[in-house]
């Protein structure tokens, strides 16, 4: 019996290093070593598992690289909340990043004997099919110029002697692998993300809180199946429990660009199309964006006067406030006249204030009075 192309991606997705089946494995095995989270210091796994640091920067994550760069407004930001996440995790700046990423790190090291493993056997097929044209002079496979060119161009004059050809052509096809690993990320961030919350949910708030991610909007209890012309829209997470009134829809976003801000537009209009009796639901947002603007839009976004989302949940809102630094109330001025600060910086401090954006930490609590 042949077996269905779609179904074989999605199997073929699942048992990748970076899919599915063993990024859950990894959580698992993540929190058997490290003990079930509290809802208070939930948030410290969470970024142990996703946060990284930027490379150029050699900061932890908080905002786009190339707006973090040494001279840009970012970079005293980011200063301000590696100092703060350092602080948090009681370790030095530069030990930081041995407490963060482990869910990528581990899944990589599943990548890298993957390829290993592939590439020994290419290298073998590749050295009998060579073998045909032994001596006529042809390229190696993997040289780069390129690559040659910059090594020796900084590293002859530390050479005793010039590596050989085929060390060149080792050292390109590891870059390339390397360049290509953050790639990788964005699985991670995206439906990985949502999988680390499930497990944060599911071990914080009590035995019998249920965690479902990427579910069919029409396989949520109170809302309506699909019709013949329906599309599937899927929930990022739902969490149930038997005391919550309907369950809860959570869309997961790490960050919030244009696009993704749309898109949850898009998928609270279809819930509110999917209510089957019209008795609404309690809807919230889980993200760890750092932009101002971005985070006031979704606090502020309404439909008929009333807020999309019942509340923003940001991974730790203190980490946020560290980056953005002092109020202006108790900042320094520079030069004359009074001191200048970013009104969408200080509207941020406003929505932590009333409520409307909290840390993650304090939503679980809530969910934990129910479980």
């Amino acid at each position: 019996m042949d077996i269905d192309p779609q179904t074989k991606t999605a199997e073929a997705a699942r048992s990748t290093p970076f899919g599915e089946e063993n990024r859950r494995r990894l959580i698992a095995r993540y929190f058997s070593e490290h003990g079930a989270p509290k809802a208070a210091a939930a948030w410290k796994h969470v970024y142990g598992l996703l946060l990284w640091v930027d490379r150029s920067t050699g900061l932890a994550h908080c905002y786009e690289s190339d707006k973090c760069q040494p001279g840009r407004p970012w970079y005293a930001r980011s200063l301000a909340f590696h100092d703060w996440l350092s602080g948090a995790f009681q370790t030095t700046p530069n030990a930081l990043g041995k407490r963060l990423d482990w869910l990528f790190q581990e899944a990589l090291d599943n990548y890298l004997q993957a390829i290993a493993r592939e590439q020994h056997g290419q290298r073998e097929r590749g050295a009998h099919q060579r073998a045909l044209f032994v001596g006529q002079d042809f390229p190696l496979p993997g040289g780069d110029p390129e690559v040659e060119r910059i090594i020796v161009e900084f590293l002859a004059p530390y050479f005793s002697e010039k590596p050989p050809d085929k060390v060149f052509g080792l050292i390109a096809e590891r870059l390339r692998e390397y360049w290509k690993q953050e790639n990788k990320r964005k699985n991670l961030l995206g439906e990985g993300f949502e999988d680390v919350l499930a497990a944060v949910v599911k071990t914080a708030c009590g035995t019998k809180i249920l965690a479902h991610t990427r579910r069919s909007i029409a396989d949520v209890e109170g809302f309506r199946t699909l019709g013949a012309k329906d599309k599937a829209t899927k929930v990022d997470l739902v969490v149930e429990h038997p005391r919550l009134a309907r369950p809860v829809l959570v869309n997961v976003k790490w960050s919030i660009r244009a696009d993704r801000e749309d898109q949850l537009w898009d998928d609270f209009k279809e819930y509110v199309r999917f209510d089957r009796d019209q008795r609404g639901f309690e809807h919230y947002l889980i993200t760890n964006e750092f932009d101002p603007a971005r985070l006031n839009a979704v606090c502020d976004r309404r439909e008929s006067n009333n807020f999309i989302f019942k509340q923003v949940v940001h991974i730790n809102t203190k980490g946020v406030l560290a980056a953005y630094g002092a109020p202006i109330a108790d900042a320094q001025g520079q030069g004359h006249g009074k001191p200048r600060g970013d009104s969408s910086i200080e509207r941020v401090r406003q929505q932590v204030q009333d409520g409307r954006l909290i840390s993650l930490s304090d939503w679980l609590s809530t969910l934990g009075t129910a479980g």
